[in-house]
């Protein structure tokens, strides 16, 4: 009797863990919105299911793209996921950031590695009070494109605007901050000077303060 009771109590454990891990997506969007849609892709360790809810909900991924995921995050996706597109046999890796402010357009075979940011805006605070850097860095949104072929390493973080060519290779930790031309290899980030911010563009806080 006991060995029976603890073989329901197992099933049932098992049964609820699945239907935590596999929630029907429409309840999810019914009960949260597509932000429960967005942190349900987040949290499923499942890449052939977050492919699945991805499509759903506007995304515009090939039939022959292989499994996204897992636990990717969405950034700035608005009503649904439809500035987001994968072609075929592309693979994302384990917690991708999408950043879906603009258009996300990566080509078939192209390989992006686990936790690598892929970028299509820069906002420094714009709308935020007393914010003076705002003057020397606009908003700007862009379309992010990975051309086919190409591979992106684990970290990397391509800006938004960038276009990174056939076949090319960014390295792990990458920041790309430019085009990369086709069959061309960044090993690196490319180094740049600092600058010192001119105190004119501090003048009006200090007397706001």
């Amino acid at each position: 009797m006991k060995s029976a009771l603890r073989h329901v109590i197992r099933y049932a454990r098992n049964r609820l863990w699945e239907q935590m891990q596999y929630p029907d997506p429409e309840s999810v969007h019914k009960a949260h919105g597509i932000y429960g849609v967005a942190a349900l892709c987040h949290q499923s360790w499942d890449p052939t299911y977050i492919k699945d809810v991805l499509i759903r909900y506007g995304a515009n991924i090939h039939p022959d793209c292989w499994p996204v995921g897992p636990h990717i995050m969405l950034h700035e996706y608005g009503e649904g996921f439809g500035n987001l597109t994968i072609g075929a046999h592309a693979h994302i890796g384990k917690e991708v950031f999408f950043d879906l402010t603009n258009e996300l357009i990566i080509e078939q075979s192209v390989a992006v590695g686990m936790r690598a940011l892929l970028l299509t805006h820069k906002n420094m605070g714009h709308g935020y009070p007393n914010k003076p850097m705002t003057k020397l860095f606009p908003n700007i949104t862009k379309p992010t494109v990975l051309r086919r072929g190409c591979s992106i390493g684990a970290g990397a973080t391509l800006l938004c605007g960038v276009e990174v060519g056939e076949d090319a290779v960014i390295g792990a930790g990458v920041v790309v901050d430019r085009n990369v031309p086709p069959r061309t290899i960044v090993p690196s980030s490319r180094q740049k000077p600092n600058y010192q911010i001119p105190e004119r563009f501090f003048s009006k806080r200090a007397e706001e303060d």
